[in-house]
Parts: structure tokens; C-alpha cells; sequence
């Protein structure tokens, strides 16, 4: 998930002189853009999801298949929000450029973010596939923890560094978790030449967001390996996944520098070209266009969301959704071992009943439980590391 938090409607520190704010927060309500975008991770952490639970195949609607087999692309908005949300909160800390006691600061507040329920999950598949087997060898078999070079592979996983092209994550989606680690290790430099910079550099990190983009298209398409689609880059033993990562963040920090054009984010941000926007984004993926056709939508799609004062962002930022984005990385990073358990309740149900009253009763079954385990998680280990980090700081 990749995942930073667009957390819990917290509001930006005050931005720097050379980072200005630049259109009245007066008369929008503290936080409903945050809101709205954590809704949006939240809708997409669920689709993330749905893409795993259920394949295309198994979907015999052609749009709403194509729409659910585009589901990988989600994470894709994962890695463009956490680039939007760390500039909107963090930039100005590297306005005068680097400074050795900021950046750790900030690699701090961001481990005490991700780290706690990642190294659970970590901790926890390890241990029980050692009191299972005794070893972490390959040959273990799903969902066993199974590594090529067990001391190498175990410590690139806990360094949070595996998916930089050294090995596979012990839990699945956190490649993505790894890769963003990366962005937040370059995230000076990266606000710099983004946001800090003449427009003509800022153009060439647009064109450097591109060729990343199309570098990682290039290499899925021609590594031999299985892929659902043109970006759909995850093994991290390759660097795909790292272009992926670092050109979704990168377009998250330049998108976030057009907030300091109000009359651009005013258009964006306005229901009608926010709705078209959705409603391109809906289309391409129920029509099965091309990855690189459809992924520049997300960039107006966050930027209106931040900007957004109507019904969109309402409905986003309402209560259910809300909660979801703030469960989200929770519900990302656990939602892989309810796969097994989902099968097996519509394999027992479908002995029973018909296969159609099967999928209903299983379908809104596991994703309460999928909902109960996040919500636990955030409640138990991710909100609680929070408030000891946030001690941590003021000691």
C-alpha cells in the first residue's frame, strides 16, 4: 500500500516562503480535502483487492471484468497520493535544501508510520513457518515464508529494501511498501528538483516521470514474465517496480506544485471536471485501454479531490469512506491471507447451495472480516505506534 497516510485529517504544517499557499482554506472545512483523499485511498485499497480476490476470468461481464483486471493500477494512486500528501505535509522542511536532522526526523515519523504492522506481518509468517518447518528454504510450500537465500532475503525484508531488486516480500503486496521506503530515503532531492526548482527543471522531472513510466512498460513487456497489464511491475527481484514507485511519486510531488496555480486547481478541483475526470478513468478501465492512457488521469483526479469544495469531495470524505482510507493500509497489507479462507467458504458453500448463492453469501463475508482484522490492526498496532512516536518526538 505502499502507503503513506493521508492520515486521520490532519492539517499541513504552514508552508514555506518559496512553497506558498495559494488559495483560501477559509471557507472550506479543516480537513475535508484530506478527508476526500483518504477516501480515495480507501476506494482504492478496496479495489486493489477486489483485483486479487477475483480474477478477470472468473468475471463474466466483459466491462466489469476489464474494470476489476485493471485493479493494479490502483496502487499506482497509492504511490501519485503519497507523493501529493508527504509535499503537501513535509516539503517545506527541505526549502533551504537538505539538512541531515530534518530528513531523519522524517524517515523517523514515516517508519513509525509503516513500520510497526509491516514487521508484525513479517514477524509473524516467519515464526509460524519456522515452528511449522523449521527453515525459511524455497521449498516451503504457500503460505509458508520460502526464500531463494534465506539469511540474505530475511534481512533485505526487514531492512524494508527487498523489492529494490535483491528479492521476493514475505507478505505479497508490501513490494510496494519497500519501493516507497526507497522515495522516502530520497525524498529531499526529490522535493527539491520537483517543487524547489525553475519550471524548466520541473519540466524535465515531468519528461523523467514519463521515461521512468515507459521504462517500466518497456521491461514488463519484455522479461517473459506474467503480468496483467503494461505497469503492472511487482517482482521485486527486478528494478520495475522501483521506476513504477519512483514515477508515481515524482508525479505526486509535481501535481502538488500545481496547487500553486489557483486558477488551474480551481478548474481541476469544480464537480463538473472532477465528475469527467472519474467518469474517463470508470470508462478507460471498463474499455481496457492502454495502461499508459488511463494513468495521467490520476494526477487531476487528486489534485481536484484536494482542491474539490462539492459533492464529490463530500461523498468521499462522508464517514464510511473516510474510515476506510483509515483503515486502508491495514486492509492492503492483510487482505492477501483472506484469499485462501475466501476460497474454501465458497468451496464449502458451493457443496451446499448454488454456485450463485454461494458467491453472494462469500462476498460480503469476507470483506467483513477483511474490515474487523483492519480495523483491529489500525486500533492495535498502526494508531498506538503513532501516539508512542508522537511521545517520542516531544521527549
Amino acid at each position: 500500500m505502499t502507503f503513506d497516510a493521508v492520515s486521520r485529517g490532519q492539517a499541513a504544517a504552514e508552508p514555506a516562503q518559496s512553497l506558498p499557499a495559494t488559495h483560501d482554506r477559509s471557507s472550506r472545512p479543516d480537513g475535508a480535502e484530506i478527508k476526500a483523499m483518504t477516501g480515495l485511498r480507501g476506494v482504492a485499497a478496496v479495489l486493489v483487492t477486489t483485483y486479487h480476490y477475483y480474477p478477470p476470468s472468473a468475471i463474466a461481464q466483459p466491462a466489469l471484468s476489464r474494470f476489476i483486471g485493471k485493479g493494479y493500477l490502483w496502487v499506482d494512486v497509492f504511490f501519485i497520493l503519497s507523493g501529493f500528501v508527504l509535499a503537501l505535509n513535509y516539503a517545506h522542511l527541505f526549502a533551504g535544501g537538505w539538512n541531515v536532522r530534518r530528513w531523519l526526523g522524517f524517515l523517523m515519523r514515516r517508519l513509525a508510520r509503516i513500520y510497526p504492522l509491516y514487521l508484525v506481518l513479517v514477524a509473524g509468517a516467519v515464526l509460524m513457518t519456522l515452528l511449522a518447518y523449521g527453515h525459511l528454504r524455497p521449498d516451503n510450500p504457500a503460505p509458508a515464508v520460502g526464500l531463494p537465500t534465506p539469511a540474505r532475503d530475511l534481512l533485505a525484508n526487514l531492512l524494508m529494501m527487498q523489492s529494490w531488486g535483491i528479492t521476493r516480500s514475505i507478505n505479497g503486496p508490501s513490494w510496494s511498501i519497500s519501493t516507497e521506503w526507497a522515495a522516502y530515503l530520497a525524498f529531499p532531492v526529490l522535493v527539491g528538483v520537483a517543487l524547489f526548482s525553475r519550471a524548466g527543471t520541473a519540466l524535465i522531472a515531468t519528461l523523467g516521470v514519463a521515461a521512468l513510466m515507459l521504462g517500466t512498460v518497456g521491461l514488463t513487456t519484455l522479461d517473459g514474465a506474467y503480468h496483467s497489464g503494461p505497469l503492472d511491475a511487482y517482482d521485486g527481484t527486478t528494478i520495475q517496480p522501483l521506476l513504477r514507485c519512483f514515477g508515481g511519486f515524482v508525479l505526486g510531488l509535481l501535481t502538488y506544485r500545481l496547487v500553486r496555480l489557483p486558477r488551474v486547481l480551481a478548474w481541476v478541483s469544480h464537480d463538473v471536471t472532477l465528475g469527467i475526470v472519474i467518469v474517463l478513468l470508470v470508462s478507460g478501465f471498463a474499455l481496457g485501454v492502454h495502461d499508459l492512457v488511463v494513468y495521467p488521469l490520476f494526477a487531476p483526479l487528486v489534485l481536484g479531490l484536494y482542491g474539490n469544495r462539492g459533492r464529490i469531495g463530500q461523498v468521499l470524505g462522508s464517514f464510511p469512506i473516510y474510515w476506510l482510507g483509515v483503515v486502508s493500509y491495514s486492509l492492503y497489507l492483510l487482505h492477501d491471507y483472506l484469499i485462501g479462507p475466501r476460497d474454501g467458504l465458497f468451496d464449502w458453500l458451493q457443496a451446499r447451495i448454488p454456485a450463485a448463492w454461494a458467491h453472494a453469501a462469500t462476498i460480503p463475508t469476507i470483506y467483513a472480516a477483511l474490515l474487523l482484522i483492519a480495523g483491529l490492526a489500525y486500533y492495535g498496532v498502526e494508531a498506538p505506534s503513532r501516539r508512542w512516536a508522537r511521545r517520542l518526538g516531544r521527549a
